[in-house]
């Protein structure tokens, strides 16, 4: 996959935030803008398991045929159920997101996110997700109970019914050819066919955090998203942050959980530690923005962030 530099659209205050700390910052998915996040990519993602053979639909009701959900262990086998039953993340799950666009100056992203204009776009080069083992183990990898994976995935949003519907078609298969496979493996191969099944049904359920309709499709968006734990996150903090060193890409380094107060709402984050010399490639100043080329320089200069872009919008957008 061809992964662009993608921009962040933000205030000032949110982007001297991002690179002074030297983090990005995730937040609940469901406290978004789009009320359909998940439910919209759980409909397609029940559509696809029934397609493929795996449930059957009664009413509202989900059932899982010939019982190869029995395959997993009780843990997963909760969360799957739970998942898939209820159209929603399971009980002690979140996905934890922060959202990028394609394009550098999009009048709609400066509206939206970018302070009416008066911010800026913040350009990551995130190639190195490519690179990176979907599912990170806090303490064991293998064989470790739920609480202690978490997965982060850095993708591009699919966007309208067709292309949802082949997204999770292909997931879908997976997990059936994944299951076969456990069916018929040698006793000494079980462990290793287990984990695959397991990690199968994980990207599955995380990949409803990736699609969304089609009248989303210009922000041609690309999230990274980290689905972890929802509860006792105080001391699986310092494990996730050993693990994404260890496993993850070299330039995510720390994990931290915390919940912040946003309005009338209670909103779960995680800040992730990055090494900005390495992932920040360029700055956008918006339409409306009153800091100039020189202020970011100076900005940028303690920081260590040299050999960074710095441009304007060309739009000429007042209110």
């Amino acid at each position: 996959m061809n992964v662009p530099v993608s921009y962040h659209y933000c205030s000032l205050d949110t982007a001297c935030a991002i690179l002074g700390t030297g983090s990005l910052r995730l937040s609940d998915i469901t406290k978004s803008n789009d009320s359909s996040e998940i439910a919209y990519g759980y409909a397609a993602a029940i559509r696809s398991l029934i397609r493929c053979g795996l449930v059957r639909e009664e009413g509202s009701r989900v059932h899982f045929l010939e019982d190869w959900i029995g395959l997993l262990r009780p843990d997963y086998r909760t969360m799957l159920a739970d998942a898939i039953t209820n159209r929603t993340q399971p009980p002690n799950r979140l996905c934890y997101a922060i959202c990028f666009s394609e394009h550098h100056d999009l009048l709609s992203q400066w509206r939206a996110y970018g302070d009416d204009g008066r911010g800026v776009a913040l350009g990551f080069d995130l190639s190195a997700m490519e690179s990176m083992p979907p599912t990170i183990g806090m303490g064991d990898r293998s064989g470790g109970p739920l609480e202690q994976h978490a997965m982060v995935l850095y993708e591009p949003i699919v966007y309208g019914k067709d292309r949802t519907a082949a997204l999770f078609d292909g997931l879908a298969d997976d997990i059936r050819v994944r299951v076969e496979r456990l069916r018929h493996c040698m006793a000494e191969e079980g462990p290793l066919a287990r984990d695959a099944l397991l990690e199968a049904t994980l990207l599955f359920v995380t990949h409803t955090a990736f699609c969304k309709k089609r009248f989303f499709r210009e922000e041609r968006e690309w999230r990274l998203a980290l689905w972890g734990p929802r509860s006792r996150v105080t001391p699986r903090q310092a494990a996730l942050s050993a693990s994404l060193c260890k496993e993850g890409s070299p330039w995510l380094r720390s994990a931290t959980f915390r919940v912040l107060a946003r309005g009338d709402r209670l909103v779960p984050v995680v800040d992730l530690g990055m090494d900005m010399r390495t992932i920040l490639r360029e700055i956008v100043i918006g339409p409306r923005c009153r800091a100039d080329e020189s202020d970011l320089a100076l900005l940028l200069e303690p920081l260590g962030l040299e050999g960074i872009r710095i441009r304007r919008s060309a739009g000429t957008y007042q209110r």
